[in-house]
């Protein structure tokens, strides 16, 4: 008979639970390559409100934060071929930060499986299973750093550059979580266990599933009075003040890294002394301050060699349908264009403006940002 303030503190009450621990993130389209595998690893918080509506039975709604970091370091870059490139010029990324945070908002319910179908159960210790529909709210940001080494007969040529993409997305979850509670005070429990969310509808940078494991307190706070059966005096446990917590998360801004390169005005232009410039997924906006160093390279070369007459060519990644994507290459193109021509290059140079859809990339680089692009192209 102890038992029983405990059960009747966990009846028609509101509670709040604080946890952390750690998560893992798999299936996502961007894994670790030849980088720390120790990211695999990362932190996780949570919170929550919920309601007792019987001692076996509770519903609420979860916070919680996590992320996912991947590193890709390539130690090979693609080879590069056309007229006057010798062999060994290569260019491509030679590393990639990739960072995810992950903010969830979940409905949930949960039973407890020491207790369910009982008047009187274990009172201290509780098995609490649950499920329900959740939501991420994803923003990150993927770091590229790129190299280009060309080789010509007479000339070597080579390029450092960073671009810095971000990118967000919102995918639905079912969560199933799992955790042992032990009530060391009638109002007050400990809490560990873990969960494991899927995503039914993944998307290109989400993951496919996540899974944690958390340790936490579980407070009730709102009391409840009881009166004992027969002739046993009442009890009044009293009332728990409610216990307030602000959970701080400290958003890093992460700003685009940039290095300039001069490029000097050459007897013979070739097409690998044009840069490209690349766009946000979706967007034919030209940034400029992403594309600064391209961009400059790019006008250089065009106002020392005026007699040079180009293409301007635009390309999309691989996501979407060709309705989508051919439209909007040939708005990148146009774009570059229109910066160049505001930039005191003749329109008279420019013999066509084109865009080609989805780039012939393959992989992983598909989607990526360099597939994104639009590039000025000698006609010869």
């Amino acid at each position: 008979m102890a038992q029983e303030p405990y059960r009747d503190a966990r009846t028609g009450t509101v509670g709040l639970r604080l946890e952390g621990g750690t998560s893992w993130s798999f299936g996502s389209s961007f894994e670790n390559v030849g980088a720390n595998e120790v990211n695999l690893i990362q932190p996780y918080a949570g919170a929550g409100l919920f309601v007792n509506i019987r001692p076996w039975v509770r519903v609420g709604a979860d916070y919680s934060y996590t992320q996912m970091v991947r590193e890709q370091l390539f130690t090979s870059l693609p080879a590069l071929t056309g007229d006057g490139i010798l062999a060994g010029s290569a260019e491509g990324s030679i590393y990639r930060d990739f960072k995810t945070r992950f903010h969830g908002a979940s409905l949930t319910g949960e039973f407890n499986l020491m207790e369910i179908g009982k008047n009187k159960g274990a009172g201290r210790f509780g098995m609490w299973l649950g499920t329900g529909l959740g939501c991420l709210f994803s923003q990150g940001n993927t770091w590229d750093i790129i190299v280009s080494n060309v080789l010509n007969a007479d000339k070597q040529v080579v390029r450092f550059g960073g671009h810095n993409e971000p990118h967000d997305y919102n995918a639905l979850f079912i969560p199933v979580t799992l955790s042992l509670e032990y009530a060391f005070l009638p109002q007050v429990a400990l809490s560990v266990g873990g969960g494991y969310r899927f995503l039914p509808g993944k998307q290109d940078l989400a993951p496919k599933s996540q899974a944690y494991a958390k340790v936490g307190l579980v407070f009730n706070l709102t009391g409840k009075r009881y009166r004992a059966k027969q002739a046993r005096p009442v009890v009044d446990p009293g009332y728990a003040a409610p216990i307030h917590d602000t959970v701080y998360v400290e958003k890093i801004v992460e700003k685009p890294v940039e290095k300039l390169v001069e490029v000097p005005a050459q007897n013979e232009v070739t097409d690998d002394m044009l840069p490209f410039v690349t766009f946000v997924r979706g967007s034919s906006v030209l940034d400029e301050s992403v594309n600064a160093s391209a961009l400059s390279s790019l006008v250089s070369v065009l106002k020392a060699n005026p007699s040079v007459r180009f293409d301007i060519l635009g390309w999309t990644d691989h996501t979407g349908t060709d309705e989508i994507n051919a439209p909007l290459s040939t708005r990148r193109a146009e774009a570059l264009r229109d910066y160049l021509v505001g930039q005191g290059i003749d329109a008279s140079r420019i013999v066509t403006v084109e865009g080609r859809g989805k780039s012939l990339l393959t992989g992983e680089e598909a989607f990526s940002a360099i597939a994104r692009k639009a590039q000025a192209v000698i006609v010869k």
